[in-house]
């Protein structure tokens, strides 16, 4: 989408996009490079005065506290969270959470691959983006938004061994 907003010739609905696949996927050199182009062309086309009036006219009816859905948690920033700091005030700024204690794992050695399994009622009816999974070289966070009215966590700090995050997956059963 991005690449054909930049071929239309609209630089920043452009730069929009690229800048949310980057946080996606931090490591692709092609969207940083797109994104650095988009950027680049943004700045040099000016504001529209329309549209400027039309932003500031929506901020001010929705108020500066965030508007309608203000006291539910963005999901999404903790998913495209970039640094641990941000992950943690996103964690931070949902009041109450519950531990998943039900985690089991499997050692699949002829996979070379360590499975786990967090048994949560109703979770196969959750939609994926109200899930977010980290996982770092030595930790793995879950955190699950509103099941069943219950937002639930699952912190491993330390892992028995090293994963590899960019090659490690994750599904909802």
């Amino acid at each position: 989408r991005a690449l054909a907003r930049l071929k239309l010739g609209e630089p920043r609905a452009a730069m929009e996009d690229l800048q949310k696949a980057s946080r996606l996927e931090p490591q692709n050199a092609e969207i940083r490079q797109k994104l650095a182009e988009a950027k680049e062309l943004a700045d040099a086309v000016p504001m529209n005065e329309a549209e400027v009036a039309v932003c500031a006219a929506t901020a001010s009816v929705l108020g500066k506290d965030g508007g309608l859905y203000n006291e539910k948690p963005d999901l999404n920033e903790g998913r495209l969270a970039e640094s641990h700091q941000e992950q943690r005030e996103w964690v931070r700024s949902i009041e109450k959470w519950s531990d998943i204690t039900d985690v089991s794992f499997a050692d699949e050695e002829s996979k070379n691959t360590i499975s786990v399994y967090m048994a949560l009622p109703g979770i196969h009816e959750i939609a994926a983006n109200k899930v977010c999974v980290w996982m770092t070289m030595t930790s793995l966070e879950v955190r699950i938004i509103d099941l069943q009215g219950t937002n639930w966590c699952y912190v491993a700090q330390e892992l028995w061994g090293q994963i590899n995050p960019e090659r490690s997956s994750w599904k909802i059963r």
